[in-house]
């Protein structure tokens, strides 16, 4: 998983470890600050904000500790102190980011997750969010010996792998496969619509294949469904309906269940496997799996854009100035990303329950789970959480917003 990246950066990444508690099962960085991408210049590479993700095993300590070291890290939120953070982190993705933040010289965005929920995401794709990101070269920082995670890192890999052949075709380039691997976490992503670069998984793999490469070539060579031509850079993978079945039922089990709950009558309940045998069957069997996926994807771009009106509105906004296309960045182009997960959520708050999505696509158990928190600078100071539940999965796009306090 450990992969170079851009030259002289190493000792660098451990420079800014240093500023945060130590207690972190996995650390890696990410990101155009780390992978040169397509269009970038090795210098403006040296400028892109650095992107970080810890996990830790007690989040509630962790912020604890982080709040006493780094407390103008945080927005508004630590007046309400580590637990309450850890409530917010929890929603959604499970991740809690603060960005912004200048840390030895540079720009960083760090996102906090538990070990446990990184596990979950890694093998089930509950949220495909921090999955997402580690289906794609990232620079592994430090990794304790927990074998759960080691072995939910493969399992990650090996599920993207197994995606990827459901909507390929029977014979494609070596490139092919990581541009459809890299893709899947961006399926339904709400930012890919607003103020992401159409081209972003092109210019993410097109000078990172060798860095793809090394992270799937072992799960290619060893795959008994796939003839990987290593030196002609192309595959041929079973297209047969059998083929396909085995490959559905490999699949993390959050997508299973999506994959069923698009395909299966309401009312029908058939099990889980009777359901993907039909779908190995279906010509569409590609654009089913990409249904599924934007169904993950979708609901927890969506919670993790809103909760950044929380984690980075208070700090984040003063790295922004007006110009008159709408907001330019004062870090030149550091920091786009907040100034559009909070575009994002904005849009979400007005306009939530009037989104409509494809008669095909169930909006089933994830929307319960979308939560919207809210800052109420009243004197009482309390901050509310916002659950929105459709009244129904389908025929009414009307919902009802419930509050409780911290």
């Amino acid at each position: 998983m450990a992969l170079p990246a851009l030259s002289g950066s190493g000792v660098q990444f451990r420079r800014i470890l240093a500023h945060f508690p130590q207690e972190l099962s996995l650390a890696f960085a990410y990101g155009s600050g780390v992978f040169r991408q397509t269009g970038a210049t090795p210098s403006q590479s040296v400028h892109n904000m650095l992107d970080f993700v810890f996990a830790v095993d007690d989040s509630v300590t962790w912020h604890m500790m982080n709040l006493l070291k780094n407390r103008s890290h945080y927005s508004f939120l630590k007046l309400f102190g580590p637990k309450h953070i850890s409530n917010i982190q929890s929603c959604g993705a499970g991740i809690y980011y603060n960005t912004l933040v200048q840390c030895n010289g540079r720009m960083i965005k760090y996102g906090v997750i538990g070990t446990d929920a990184l596990i979950e995401d890694l093998f089930h794709w509950k949220t495909l969010y921090v999955a997402g990101r580690l289906q794609k070269p990232v620079k592994i920082l430090t990794q304790n010996e927990n074998g759960k995670l080691q072995a939910a890192l493969l399992s990650n890999l090996k599920s993207a792998v197994t995606a990827a052949f459901l909507m390929l075709p029977e014979s494609f380039s070596e490139e092919d496969l990581y541009m459809q691997i890299a893709g899947l976490s961006y399926c339904g992503d709400f930012r890919m619509i607003i103020g992401e670069d159409r081209s972003k998984v092109l210019n993410i793999v097109k000078p990172n294949v060798p860095h793809f490469q090394k992270l799937y070539s072992n799960i290619l060579q060893e795959c008994p469904q796939v003839v990987y031509k290593h030196q002609l850079g192309r595959l041929e993978i079973d297209k047969s309906p059998e083929g396909q079945f085995m490959q559905l039922m490999a699949l993390p089990r959050t997508l299973q269940q999506k994959i069923t709950s698009f395909v299966d009558p309401p009312g029908k309940n058939r099990d889980v496997e009777e359901v993907l045998l039909k779908v190995a069957h279906d010509p569409d069997c590609g654009l089913v799996v990409h249904q599924g996926i934007s169904g993950i994807v979708r609901s927890s771009s969506l919670i993790q854009s809103s909760k950044t009106i929380l984690t980075a509105a208070a700090s984040g906004c003063t790295g922004w100035q007006a110009d008159p296309t709408g907001f330019s960045d004062c870090s030149a182009n550091t920091a786009k990303e907040p100034c559009r997960d909070i575009t994002t959520a904005l849009l979400l708050i007005l306009h939530l329950p009037y989104c409509c999505y494809s008669e095909n696509t169930l909006i089933s158990l994830e929307w319960q789970n979308i939560i919207f928190t809210y800052s109420n600078f009243s004197i009482t100071g309390l901050c509310f959480l916002g659950v929105w539940y459709p009244s129904s999965l389908g025929s009414s796009q009307q919902g009802h917003i419930f509050f409780r306090r911290f």
